[in-house]
């Protein structure tokens, strides 16, 4: 009887310990554990956190980003009055994107880029725009654009290239200049500035308009053979 006593006493007290924290001082070596935070809700916070808390909330707004509202996971830490995401750019990855297209290289300052080949100029006219990107919020400030030849480009007609919103007057908005095309390749043509946002309100959209002295279209194959300019634009929201 005494030697079951004995045990359930220490079955029990091994289970009492298995949910207790245990504060641990000098270098723990876990390198064979998987750590895993609590999870929570925005809807339905963790009352009293200490500061330096983390949790994964499962009903971000977006994913990395420490405020509720939608279905996407987020890594947050308490501060001792808000929380803020857990990242290597000091809640970086809280912030949404201003881009829909090409490669997202970096936050807070974004950077986009993307190549456009010789084969998307199709247009029987002699210029032709091919949009980089949409939604464009007009708080957006813009702090250097790129446009080089990266490929050069070979066919019949002159060619130049330039950055804007889409329409005749304003295709050289944010590159200033119409940059000449068919010169080099490897990036050695290029061209590069900072303007000043073309709009303040609303939303637009960006494009590269490529401009010929004759017609580009009747089909890329029958103009040009090889060719490719690509692009870099960046930029933050104003708040």
């Amino acid at each position: 009887m005494k030697r079951f006593v004995i045990g359930l006493i220490l079955v029990t007290g091994c289970f009492g310990q298995g949910k207790k924290n245990v504060v641990q001082t000098g270098v723990v070596d876990a390198h064979g554990a998987t750590w895993v935070p609590p999870s929570a809700r925005f809807a339905a916070p963790p009352s009293t956190p200490p500061t330096g808390a983390v949790y994964v909330f499962t009903d971000a707004a977006a994913t990395g980003s420490c405020t509720g509202g939608g279905s996407a996971l987020a890594t947050c830490r308490w501060s001792g009055s808000d929380w803020q995401a857990v990242g290597g750019g000091g809640g970086a990855t809280s912030q949404p994107s201003i881009f829909t297209g090409g490669t997202l290289v970096q936050r807070q300052v974004e950077c986009a880029s993307g190549t456009v080949p010789f084969s998307a100029l199709t247009a029987a006219t002699p210029a032709q725009e091919i949009t980089i990107q949409t939604g464009i919020a007009g708080n957006v400030r813009w702090d250097q654009v790129l446009i080089s030849e990266t490929t050069q480009f070979a066919g019949i007609p002159t060619l130049s290239v330039s950055m804007g919103r889409p329409g005749v007057n304003n295709n050289l908005e944010m590159s200033g200049v119409s940059l000449p095309l068919k010169l080099s390749g490897g990036d050695a043509n290029y061209w590069s500035t900072r303007p000043i946002p073309p709009q303040l309100a609303g939303t637009y959209s960006i494009v590269l308009n490529f401009l010929g002295n004759g017609n580009l279209g009747n089909g890329s194959a029958s103009n040009f053979t090889a060719g490719a300019v690509s692009w870099e634009v960046c930029g933050y929201a104003a708040r």
